[in-house]
Formats: C-alpha cells, sequence, structure tokens
C-alpha cells in the first residue's frame, strides 16, 4: 500500500507544478458557473421587465364596441395602434416587433352578449416572444373581468344570485414552494453536469499519466523503481479517482449557489415588500438545496461511479501508445456517458420501472430524486450497490490486464 501512496504523491506534485491546468481544474467551475448563470439570470430579468413595463401595442378590429372601452380604460397595459391593412400585414408587424397582438370580433358581438351568445375572441400574436406572452395574458386578464361584468349583470336581470355563476371556489394549499421548485430544477441539471465534468476531468488527468506519460519517456523510470506493476496502476487509479471527486465536489457547490442565483434573478418583485419576500424565500430554497444530507447522499453516490470512470479510463490509457490514440479510444466512452447523462434530465423519467437497473442512468435519477425529495431507500442502494460493483469487477480486471509485460511495454 505505500507504493500506491508514493505514486499517488507523486502524480500529485507532477499536478501541482502545472499551475495553469490547476486553475483550469478547480477555479473555472468556481468563476464560471455564477458568471454564467448570474448573466442568463441578468438577461433573463432584463427581458421580463421590459415585457412587464411596456404598454402592449394592440389593433383592434371590434364592430361593435364591445371591448375597446375596457381597453381604453387599462392605459397602463395597453395602447392602441392603428389596424394593418390585412392579415399578412398583421403577421409581419408582430414579426418585426411593430405590434403586440390584432384582436378581432365579430360585426354582430354585442348582439350576440345581449342574447346570451357566446363571442369568439380572434387573437394573433407570437406566443415565442416575451412580450407576446405578457400581451396574451393581459388580454386574458381583460376579457375574465368583460366576462365576470357580464355575467353579473345577466344574473341581477334574471334576479338570481351573484354566487349562481361560481358553484366552487378553490383555495389551492402548497407542499413545496420555491425552495422545492428549485432544488427540482438543480436536481435535473446537476446529473447531468456532474458526470460530464467527472468523466472529462478523470479523462484528462487520466491520459496524462498514462498514455502522456508514456510519449514523455517517465514510464520506464517509474518502473525501475522496482514497485509491482499492480501498485503503479493502483497509484494512478487513486489519483485519477481523486482528482474525479475533487472536480465534482467543487461543481455541486459552485452549481448549487449559481443555480440559486439565477432562480432568484429570474422572479420580478412588483413591490419594496415583494422583493423582501423573495430574499427570503431564495435563502429558504438555498437551504433546502445546501442540505447536507442531501449532500452527503450525492457525494457518496459519486464515490463509485468516480471509480467506475477511473477505471476505465486508466484501462484505456494503458493500452495506447500515444495521447492521440488515448483520446480517441476514450471518446465514445465519453459520448456514451454524455447520452445516458442528458436522457436522465428527460421528464417523466423516474417513472419508467427499468431504469434504476440501467448502470450510471440509475446515478443520475437517483441524484434527481435526492434533490426532489422522492428518492427511496431502495432505489439509492440499488444504484450504489451495482455502481460498486461494476467498479470492483472492473478493478480487478483492469489490473489483472494491465500487470502483464505486452500491456505496459508498447512501441510509439
Amino acid at each position: 500500500m505505500k507504493g500506491v501512496w508514493l505514486v499517488f504523491k507523486k502524480e500529485i506534485l507532477e499536478f501541482a507544478k502545472d499551475r495553469k491546468t490547476m486553475f483550469f481544474t478547480f477555479a473555472i467551475p468556481i468563476i464560471l458557473y455564477p458568471l454564467l448563470f448570474g448573466m442568463i439570470g441578468k438577461m433573463q430579468h432584463r427581458e421580463d421587465r421590459l415585457a412587464n413595463s411596456s404598454q402592449t401595442r394592440i389593433a383592434l378590429i371590434d364592430p361593435s364596441n364591445v371591448l375597446e372601452p375596457l381597453i381604453q380604460t387599462k392605459t397602463g397595459d395597453f395602447t392602441l395602434v392603428p389596424v394593418p391593412e390585412n392579415d399578412d400585414a398583421a403577421k409581419r408587424a408582430i414579426k418585426e416587433d411593430q405590434l403586440e397582438m390584432l384582436v378581432t370580433l365579430g360585426e354582430n358581438a354585442a348582439r350576440d352578449m345581449t342574447e346570451q351568445k357566446t363571442v369568439t375572441v380572434d387573437v394573433l400574436y407570437n406566443r415565442v416572444e416575451k412580450s407576446g406572452q405578457v400581451a396574451m395574458k393581459r388580454l386574458e386578464g381583460a376579457l375574465l373581468e368583460l366576462d365576470n361584468a357580464t355575467v353579473q349583470d345577466r344574473l341581477q336581470k334574471l334576479g338570481a344570485s351573484s354566487q349562481l355563476a361560481a358553484p366552487t371556489s378553490v383555495q389551492s394549499r402548497q407542499v413545496g414552494g420555491k425552495e422545492l421548485l428549485l432544488a427540482k430544477l438543480l436536481g435535473t441539471m446537476l446529473p447531468y453536469m456532474l458526470m460530464l465534468m467527472l468523466f472529462a476531468g478523470s479523462m484528462q488527468v487520466g491520459i496524462y499519466v498514462t498514455a502522456g506519460e508514456r510519449e514523455r519517456g517517465t514510464l520506464i523510470t517509474l518502473l525501475a523503481t522496482g514497485l509491482p506493476r499492480h501498485v503503479i496502476i493502483w497509484g494512478k487509479l487513486l489519483y485519477v479517482f481523486f482528482m474525479g471527486i475533487v472536480n465534482s465536489i467543487i461543481n455541486i457547490f459552485a452549481m448549487s449557489f449559481s443555480m440559486g442565483t439565477l432562480f432568484g434573478a429570474m422572479e420580478t418583485p412588483h413591490a419594496a415588500e415583494a422583493a423582501g419576500q423573495e430574499a427570503a424565500q431564495l435563502t429558504t430554497g438555498l437551504a433546502a438545496v445546501a442540505d447536507p444530507a442531501v449532500i452527503f447522499l450525492t457525494l457518496l453516490l459519486m464515490i463509485p461511479l468516480a471509480l467506475l470512470f477511473s477505471n476505465l479510463i486508466i484501462f484505456l490509457g494503458v493500452q495506447a501508445k500515444n495521447t492521440q490514440e488515448a483520446g480517441t479510444s476514450m471518446m465514445p466512452i465519453f459520448i456514451l456517458v454524455i447520452v445516458l447523462a442528458a436522457f436522465s434530465m428527460s421528464p417523466g423519467i423516474e417513472k419508467m420501472g427499468l431504469l434504476p437497473y440501467i448502470p450510471i442512468v440509475n446515478v443520475s435519477l437517483v441524484i434527481r430524486k435526492l434533490f426532489a425529495q422522492q428518492a427511496s431507500a431502495l432505489e439509492y442502494l440499488t444504484a450504489f450497490c451495482m455502481t460498486i460493483g461494476l467498479a470492483a469487477l472492473l478493478t480487478y480486471l483492469s489490473t489483472k490486464f494491465l500487470n502483464r509485460e505486452s500491456a505496459i511495454f508498447k512501441s510509439t
């Protein structure tokens, strides 16, 4: 075991000499995530603020003057603009951001309402743009106000109770508030980012200490120390495993903080007290995301996965003649990890019964459920035991194979 630690210490010292690599490994996630998510949050906040503070430019065709009086009273939300020549001109104006929506009511709308018939309101808008979404929300609010006033007027003429049109009243209570939504959002993205960073970080250092060492000619020097082949392999495996775990820890905390910042920035407060309430809710959300038990269980689950990845990387790296061949041989595994991790982000996959028994995917699924407070002990133990079993099996097979002379000595 002493030899394993010696090889591990040797690799750590070599890594510490390369300050540029240390910066990209440790500092970049801490700097990149807050900058990236902070920028996204600010841009989202800016778009929401502009859309909600601007008047909706509405072209209204209302021959019988049913909706126009109400629209004219809402000067803070709407401004009436000239009606385009035809439907194509209206579509073009909306696409070119000269107009938010075209609203059309039939010529007999007033008569239909008098006769208690349903009036059709045709709306043309761009649902992709934020301004179009805000416009539709405002119009729906105005129409709801018109509907309520119309219904109450009809009930009054009939001498009926004003509650006749509202037989039920819904009072909703939420099991999880903003903190649960934040945790679920983080749990959806975190497994993908973790696996990506875990494999990519391990692959980089794995190539350096295997095929890279062969290219530099230092592998012969290491073998000349008299250390057994399997001890050298285990030392390098421990180093790659250690770097993968450290990378995962940094990414977990960096993403947790950054996602909390992004989620808070995406909310648009409407008053000073709302802003204070939002800050309190965000603090609660971050506390839920940073739950020590969830973080610990996530990191614990990453240990066997990091060991599995490290074995694959060491196994392929030692067999490669040079770093280019090592990178080429590892790329299909990297792509497979990306595909499986991306698949784990799909909505509704937690309801698929076979996923807890698929390697790598089950780890993503359990992490996702941990943050959403939906994980079961059975699913966690299944993913943990299956991953650690595969890692142990691969450790045994790779050590046995790589202990051969033909696996260590390859011509470049």
